[in-house]
């Protein structure tokens, strides 16, 4: 990743330097930083604070590590997936990485309760309910938006999508 682009960028839309986090400050989520764009964007482009950008709200490291709690919704749910909590919307849903790969995904925060998944089909509107929390399933009730992170963010905070993200909910 360009993190000289990424970390301007930052700066620009938040209006402070991104924070460079220490292993200390990372160690609630170090099981999730495994891919190594996922590294570089957690250790070294988190804002200082949140900020709005395409009717989104980027985290911090402070507040991505609530989001990661057992019981939070969805973070709770998705992080022994592999899932990690970057942004989300006014209404409680999520943009997410996919630790393992960088994959950037769209995810409900109605799709996950304490015993089951829904799947709301976004073509039909109708739901499917699923009992069994799986890797499979817990992908299913996701929308990839990228398969790259730094393309990803660069779309992001040059606000390039905000149709897409109003779309997704």
């Amino acid at each position: 990743m360009n993190l000289e682009i990424l970390r301007t960028l930052v700066e620009l839309k938040s209006g402070h330097p991104p924070e460079s986090s220490d292993e200390l400050s990372l160690s609630p989520i170090k099981d999730l930083i495994v891919h190594p764009d996922v590294n570089e964007y957690i250790c070294y482009c988190l804002p200082r604070f949140s900020y709005q950008v395409c009717g989104i709200a980027v985290q911090s490291l402070r507040d991505i590590i609530g989001e990661m709690h057992p019981g939070a919704a969805p973070g709770g749910y998705i992080r022994p997936y592999g899932y990690l909590v970057i942004a989300n919307s006014a209404g409680g849903n999520v943009l997410c990485l996919q630790s393992a790969t960088g994959k950037v995904f769209w995810t409900d925060h109605d799709s996950f309760l304490d015993d089951s998944i829904s799947i709301q089909n976004r073509s039909t509107g109708d739901w499917e309910f699923l009992d069994d929390y799986t890797p499979e399933n817990v992908q299913r009730a996701m929308v990839l938006v990228s398969d790259d992170l730094e393309s990803f963010l660069v779309a992001l905070l040059n606000e390039q999508l905000e149709a897409e993200l109003d779309q997704l909910g």
